[in-house]
């Protein structure tokens, strides 16, 4: 499948972040789906780069042009809310009482939070009266994985709920790695710099062993964030040699970093289902990690990567040393990513995404025309 066709995509209105020159995991699904839709009918609720004050502007901006779009184009049946955690949250609901109390639409809400059972448990009564409210009236609920699923079906009475994979376009760069050949491993890390995302455990282990890893790996750092941390840490243990800030990169800066990188790590301390690392997993990379969230779903122990408690030093000095000393397990792990990462490729996702949208769509009402 090439793309959902018009008869689908003409009754599907999308609401979720900007996902141009997007800086996050939501955004970057977006932008693959944008590219399968056939029209792809829109609308932004957010901007990461905007101060507080504009960022509450822009939402209720972004409030009026979603009322004015659901009046003129009769023919969107569905709303797909793209949702997180706190301020996510919060906004989809506005979203969600418009589409659904007021034009009666059918609504799927797409959950990506990492933490969305923390934000549902560390919330007070009213807080989660509305998550239940949201959660339990959505005509499709859909989640990243197993967990989530089961996490979702124990806590509320759902009527419908689905797990539909993230979504990765296959790699634009094509090359052949030098694991076997090449002295230093490249490691890379692509993320939110700060301590959910666990870097700062990977640059204590690198200190801990740093004669050990000097000139046998370098690890290469890309994103935003706690940036002054982190430039701190490296040159006050000067780890220059081993540790390389990058910036924030992406599109072909971020697929050079892909092809040349020989293990991706994300020790995260809590997640739905990273896109950096079926991104990684897409270039054929092995994958340290931590056993939370949707992650042991798609990294198998010992078979495309290395799990861990979060937090766990040891576990990551180890798991380095792992693939320093047997540089032949890179190879092998790297191929068994590229066979567990077939169901995450865009032909797969997108058929189960139109299942989902053909479940609820009435198909009486169904025609072709756009009045956008």
């Amino acid at each position: 499948m090439n793309a959902i066709p018009p008869n689908i995509a003409n009754h599907i209105l999308t609401i979720g972040p900007d996902y141009k020159n997007h800086r996050g995991g939501i955004g970057a699904i977006l932008e693959t789906y944008s590219s399968f839709f056939n029209p792809f009918h829109f609308i932004s609720s957010f901007q990461p780069f905007n101060s507080n004050n504009r960022k509450v502007f822009f939402f209720l901006k972004q409030i009026r042009i979603f009322i004015k779009y659901l009046r003129r184009n009769k023919q969107i049946q569905i709303v797909h809310i793209h949702s997180s955690k706190n301020g996510s949250f919060y906004r989809k609901f506005i979203v969600f009482l418009i589409a659904k109390i007021k034009y009666k639409k059918k609504i799927i809400y797409h959950m990506h939070s990492g933490q969305f059972d923390l934000f549902y448990k560390n919330s007070n009564w009213l807080i989660r009266r509305l998550i239940k409210y949201i959660v339990q009236k959505s005509d499709v609920l859909i989640c990243l994985s197993n967990y989530w699923k089961a996490f979702f079906k124990t806590n509320f009475y759902i009527k419908n709920i689905a797990i539909i994979n993230n979504v990765v376009i296959s790699p634009k760069l094509i090359g052949k790695k030098n694991n076997l050949t090449n002295t230093i491993k490249n490691v890379l890390f692509l993320g939110r710099i700060g301590v959910n995302k666990g870097i700062f455990d990977v640059i204590q282990a690198i200190i801990k062993n740093k004669n050990i890893y000097n000139n046998k790996i370098k690890l290469h750092i890309g994103g935003d964030g706690d940036i002054k941390k982190l430039k701190k840490v490296i040159e006050e243990n000067k780890l220059q040699n081993i540790v390389e800030y990058v910036g924030w990169v992406s599109d072909t800066e971020k697929d050079n970093l892909l092809l040349k990188s020989d293990i991706y790590i994300l020790p995260s301390y809590a997640e739905g289902l990273p896109i950096s690392i079926l991104e990684a997993m897409s270039y054929g990379m092995p994958i340290i990690s931590t056993n939370v969230g949707g992650i042991p779903e798609i990294v198998k122990h010992q078979y495309n990567g290395i799990l861990f408690q979060p937090g766990d030093i040891d576990a990551i000095e180890n798991a380095l040393q792992f693939f320093m000393n047997q540089p032949q397990k890179i190879e092998e792990y790297g191929r068994n990513s590229l066979e567990l990462i077939q169901p995450y490729l865009p032909n797969a996702v997108i058929e189960q995404l139109v299942q989902c949208y053909q479940s609820i769509l009435t198909p009486s009402k169904i025609s072709v025309t756009s009045h956008a």
